[in-house]
């Protein structure tokens, strides 16, 4: 018998591979593989049925209510695994490795469809992300400081298309860690999400000695930073990025504002409500006010003179507290800079 298994350290090491979810719908969407494809052998609906009858008959008329929905769409399934392929080396995995992923495995071995099998399926993924972010954080990590607006997530962005350390943690949350955070962001991923996807960017820049991150709390609006990956972040001084009143607001305008009409507006209604507690209900009653003419940068320019900059009390000026201070003004400077950092013992 072939012996196609393998541990999801080696699997992560194959560059062209591509996981297959075997898992309910409703499985796959709690969390999963980053990069997974969800091919399922039953639906949701399907999993409970079977799951009934495993928990108030026997294990035996569980399988065989599994086999008989599954059977009729083993052809669907074939195809569809061999249509994500695309000549990736095929990695099949259900919750624990177990009987959803071998039934598969077989099938595809008698159809002579290279691939292999994970040890564990998805549970074993997750004692690596555990393992993980329990140990103490080896590399460097440079943290981003600066006011509210200066773009620290677009000299991030611009970094990761070089091919640089550059870790997006808003990105991976989906959400910008304000109460305006989660203006425009429809998704939410769950925890285990949050921590598969970071993970996934620590592999990918493993032969780098540092990464750059921006200075954040360790939750970031529904997830949490693991404590040894926070813990890194707070070693060093870190850089200090500042920019002028007029490019911030800009920037945040351009963020936040839907361009096309009013869709975010209501948002950002619930947003000022929100920080009536803060800043007091006679300007946050003017600031709606000024919504409804839709004078933008009126807003986010109070919103930072009057709240985030007072909040943060970051220097909006070179500074001797950080190791480094950069002026976004100048932006190809600013990533070049980074890039030195980055690349220097």
């Amino acid at each position: 018998m072939i012996n196609n298994k393998i541990t999801i350290q080696k699997a992560l090491d194959i560059a062209n591979r591509l996981f297959v979810d075997l898992r309910s719908p409703l499985e796959y969407t709690e969390a999963h593989i980053p990069g997974a494809v969800n091919v399922p052998l039953l639906e949701n609906e399907e999993r409970a049925i079977v799951g009934t009858i495993y928990k108030r008959q026997s294990s035996q008329l569980a399988v065989d209510k599994g086999l008989d929905i599954v059977a009729p769409k083993l052809p669907h399934i074939y195809n569809a695994i061999k249509e994500h392929s695309h000549n990736r080396k095929i990695i099949l995995y259900c919750w624990r490795g177990g009987m959803r992923s071998n039934s598969i495995s077989k099938i595809l071995t008698i159809l002579k469809v290279e691939h292999l099998l994970l040890e564990g399926g998805y549970k074993a993924f997750r004692t690596y992300v555990n393992d993980y972010f329990n140990n103490e954080f080896n590399k460097t990590i440079i943290v981003l400081h600066g006011l509210t607006g200066v773009g620290k997530t677009e000299i991030l962005q611009e970094l990761k298309k070089k091919g640089l350390p550059a870790i997006d943690l808003e990105e991976l949350a989906n959400h910008r860690g304000s109460v305006f955070g989660a203006i425009g962001m429809n998704y939410r991923p769950s925890q285990k999400e949050f921590e598969g996807h970071l993970l996934m960017e620590c592999l990918k820049y493993k032969k780098f000695p540092k990464i750059v991150v921006e200075c954040k709390s360790q939750r970031i609006g529904f997830a949490m930073i693991p404590v040894a990956f926070f813990q890194a972040m707070k070693k060093n001084k870190g850089v200090l990025i500042y920019d002028s009143i007029e490019n911030r607001v800009e920037r945040l305008v351009n963020i936040y504002v839907d361009k096309n009409g009013c869709e975010n507006d209501e948002s950002i209604v619930d947003a000022l409500n929100i920080l009536r507690k803060h800043m007091g209900n006679r300007k946050i009653n003017d600031l709606l006010e000024i919504l409804k003419e839709r004078k933008y940068n009126d807003i986010v320019c109070c919103l930072l003179k009057d709240y985030y900059d007072p909040l943060y009390k970051y220097p909006d000026d070179a500074s001797e507290e950080y190791c480094l201070c950069l002026d976004n003004r100048n932006k190809e400077n600013t990533v070049v800079m980074l890039e030195k950092l980055l690349i220097t013992e």
